[in-house]
């Protein structure tokens, strides 16, 4: 029985792997299509691309005599130019005195390809060839070989080429030199370079062969480089100032910041830049004298690059900057206090506070929060008593980001006790900052204290702080919006009903619903639909069933609703694609008011549901398109009533 077993298992692999591989590659059979006097050139063609997967040696001789055959020479070519082993080289070498054109040029890339040395004698024959394009592609392919007979021939052809021929044969001695700098033969590279340096007139030849002098003469290239950025010249400069950034080293810095007082502009920024980039400290100092420029480019560049390189020295020269300057100036001076991470930077700042200038304590009170050290916030929050409306308006917006927990008593404080309504306003909002901060970490603070504001504090404390309770999810947030609700100032009811249609609780569903359906005032319907709208399908925290969804919107519909209105439940309705809220919108094709929106939404959804309710969708969507519509929308319904035919 096993043995049965183990035969059966046996077959059945065998018969797998056939299934797998139902036609192997037979390479004798192939060399003979290659061979055959009857077969046609799409099928030695075919053969060729087949060869590929199983070329031996065997191949070669069949292959070689395709090489001159101008219809199969580049398919011949695809399979012996990765064909390992000196049989293919040979035949590729053997067929290239046999052919011209493209055909010739075709071999030269094959071999190139190979990179094998044995090829460079006759490509080095074909320098002189009357066929520019087979003398070029030859010095394309000495250079891809690379190695000292490639570079001997082509040293030696260099003088008598002209034209294309010689821009080919300089790109292929750079290419030897790189290869030769990557290996580590610094002194060969070095001759190389420097021969193109002195004797090629292109800028871009300079500046390629200028950069490999610098690389080639190891620590004697750093003077070169310091040098061509002092002189100049341009092809020469632009090497070096390319270098610049990847040459290592702190001398190297050095050295770069010491040409920064007596370089002209464009290379100031240049310099600037590549200082900003290499990130060294120790170069801050002369940095930040060319703050003072009178070139704006150049405050700007080094205005950047303290954000990279400065510590707390140049803390407060940033801060002058960002209060005495405009525009992308003011912008950089700013984003680099914000980067400042070098040495103790907001202790710096905090010492400069007390500054005669009004707009730079006002630039460092911005920047500590930005920078978001919540240490200064005690500070702040007394500078925010200041007097200096301005002043004390930046402490505010500072502490909304710093604040935490401990700030909150004080500035209920300030909210409760200022006559201000611009201190009101501003401690309220740093406030619902540090509020929904601390709720979204789920952090413990004292929110009863903000209820027994908003519950008992003067008509203006109530209506600076209501707008707060819509960021929270509370028990005794909603008892206080509800009794602010029924208060008996318009004023109150009025933020109140605002903060209720702004709420992110979807315990306060029912009480947005209550007030878009019922309410006299026709603005809070508006805002509370818009609202429940927003909660039902918008909000990802809140999680309704689609049932629950259509209900809310069912009922708001049943009561006089004016366009805007309409048109807000018909944005909520789309958002729930089934055969309910298909069967609300359909009806609404027949209001001109909004017959246009109901299209939109019939199309949506119907695009949407199943083709199980294609009775409902394709009824809807025949109605839209008995309608006058638009060319984009008529195309947006019959795409979507052909799903149900």
């Amino acid at each position: 029985m096993k043995r049965t077993f183990a035969v059966l298992l046996g077959c059945c692999i065998a018969g797998l792997a056939a299934a797998q591989d139902p036609s192997p590659v037979d390479e004798s059979q192939l060399i003979g299509v290659l061979q055959s006097g009857t077969s046609s050139v799409r099928e030695k063609a075919a053969a060729c691309a087949s060869l590929k997967r199983v070329v031996t040696a065997r191949s070669v001789p069949a292959l070689t005599a395709l090489l001159t055959d101008n219809d199969l020479s580049h398919s011949a070519r695809y399979v012996l130019e990765s064909l390992p082993g000196s049989e293919a080289e040979k035949g590729l070498l053997n067929a290239l005195p046999q052919t011209s054109g493209s055909n010739q040029v075709g071999i030269v890339n094959s071999l190139a390809k190979r990179r094998d040395p044995t090829a460079v004698g006759a490509l080095s024959k074909l320098l002189g060839n009357s066929d520019s394009a087979v003398a070029v592609a030859a010095a394309e392919g000495l250079g891809h070989i690379g190695g000292p007979k490639s570079l001997k021939s082509l040293e030696h052809a260099l003088p008598s080429g002209t034209g294309v021929l010689h821009e080919a044969e300089v790109d292929s001695l750079l290419s030897c030199a790189n290869r030769l700098l990557a290996n580590g033969d610094n002194s060969a590279a070095l001759k190389i370079f420097r021969q193109l340096y002195d004797h090629e007139k292109s800028d871009g030849i300079a500046l390629a062969s200028y950069r490999g002098i610098i690389l080639a003469s190891g620590s004697r290239g750093i003077p070169l480089m310091m040098k061509a950025i002092a002189s100049g010249d341009s092809p020469t400069q632009g090497a070096a100032l390319e270098l610049a950034l990847k040459m290592p080293g702190p001398d190297v810095t050095t050295q770069l910041a010491g040409l920064l007082a007596n370089a002209p502009v464009p290379v100031q920024i240049s310099l600037l830049q590549c200082l900003g980039q290499r990130g060294d400290p120790s170069v801050s100092a002369p940095v930040a004298q060319l703050v003072a420029s009178s070139d704006p480019a150049v405050r700007e560049a080094a205005i950047t690059a303290l954000g990279d390189l400065g510590d707390q020295s140049v803390a407060v020269v940033l801060a002058k900057c960002a209060a005495n300057s405009t525009g992308a100036e003011r912008t950089a001076a700013r984003q680099s206090l914000d980067d400042l991470r070098h040495g103790p930077v907001t202790q710096a700042l905090m010492a400069a506070l007390s500054d005669d200038s009004p707009k730079v304590r006002l630039e460092i009170i911005r920047a500590l929060g930005d920078r978001g050290d919540a240490s200064v916030a005690p500070t702040i929050l007394q500078l925010a008593r200041a007097d200096d409306d301005a002043i004390s308006s930046a402490s505010f917006q500072a502490l909304g980001t710093l604040g935490g927990a401990e700030q909150v008593p004080d500035l209920l404080q300030i909210v409760v006790q200022t006559t201000s309504d611009d201190r009101r306003s501003g401690a309220a909002g740093a406030l619902g900052s540090i509020s929904q901060r601390l709720e979204s970490q789920g952090a413990q603070w004292d929110v009863q204290s903000l209820i027994n504001a908003v519950k008992t504090g003067p008509v203006q404390t109530r209506l600076a702080l209501l707008p707060i309770c819509s960021g929270l999810t509370d028990a005794s947030v909603r008892d206080a919006l509800r009794a602010s609700m029924a208060d008996p100032s318009p004023d109150v009811r009025e933020a109140a009903i605002d903060a209720l249609c702004d709420t992110h609780d979807s315990e306060l569903l029912p009480d947005m619903l209550k007030v878009a359906c019922s309410d006299p005032e026709k603005r809070f319907r508006t805002v509370a639909i818009g609202g429940c709208v927003r909660l039902a399908v918008r909000e990802e925290a809140v999680k309704l069933p689609a049932e629950k969804k259509i209900e809310i919107f069912k009922t708001i519909l049943d009561t006089p609703l004016d366009t805007a209105q309409k048109r807000l439940v018909l944005s909520g309705l789309e958002a729930v694609p089934n055969d309910q809220s298909l069967a609300l919108v359909t009806p609404m094709l027949d209001d001109k008011s909004v017959r246009s929106e109901a299209a939109q939404a019939v199309i949506h959804i119907a695009g949407s549901i199943s083709k199980t309710q294609s009775e409902e969708a394709g009824a809807a969507l025949k109605k839209v398109l008995a309608m006058s519509l638009n060319s984009a929308t008529r195309k947006s319904a019959e795409k979507a009533y052909q799903r149900f035919q």
